[in-house]
């Protein structure tokens, strides 16, 4: 894709997000969390959070693929930060960018991506809030009225004036090494709750 055609699709995809986000009616089952944390939730859930928690000084990591480029655009035209990568690489240049800015701003990550398996964690979301010191907080989210593609996500588009439901978890604290494996089993738990208790009504 060449660099004009890639600046028509990163505008049009931000002001399709603009003008569909503004009909959203959001409804938080709980607060959403006050200090820096880690914000994870399923890949397939990213548009609807994304124009939820635009301005408000998170990092969002996306894939470096060209499928990744065309999220990143409209992320940043968002007031999103990014960082382009892999987490699950912990020498990579993403997880030392995610690592550096972690100190002043909340991160966003979907621990089943870039390429799934669906709503299965991977290993890096517990890797990064070890090293960050920030909780990770899971989302659910619910939407009462959308399109779901035939992708590996199940991708979801919330039409006009959707009603969405948004679940913050309990924040989950990593505080040494030896817990990392055991806090992404115990996180996976958590995710499965949420997901049950966050259908809208």
């Amino acid at each position: 894709m060449n660099k004009f055609l890639l600046y028509l699709v990163k505008h049009l995809a931000f002001f399709i997000v603009r003008i569909l986000g503004i009909s959203w009616r959001y409804n938080l089952q709980t607060p959403a969390p006050k200090e820096k944390v880690i914000y994870a939730f399923w890949h397939r859930n990213m548009l609807p959070l994304l124009f939820l928690h635009r301005n408000q000084n998170v990092v969002i990591l996306i894939s470096s693929s060209k499928d990744g480029e065309i999220i990143a655009g409209p992320a940043k035209l968002l007031g999103y930060q990014t960082a382009r990568g892999s987490s699950s690489k912990k020498g990579s240049s993403a997880t030392r960018k995610l690592i550096k800015l972690a100190k002043e701003n909340s991160i966003g990550i979907t621990p089943d991506g870039p390429k799934g398996p669906s709503e299965i964690i991977k290993d890096g979301v517990t890797f990064l809030s070890y090293f960050t010191k920030l909780p990770i907080v899971p989302i659910a989210v619910d939407v009462n009225k959308e399109t779901v593609f035939k992708s590996w996500d199940r991708f979801r588009l919330p039409h006009f004036f959707s009603k969405i439901n948004v679940t913050y978890g309990d924040p989950i604290y990593i505080n040494t090494k030896d817990e990392i494996e055991e806090k992404k089993e115990f996180l996976q738990s958590k995710f499965n709750e949420l997901t049950k208790e966050n259908t809208v009504r």
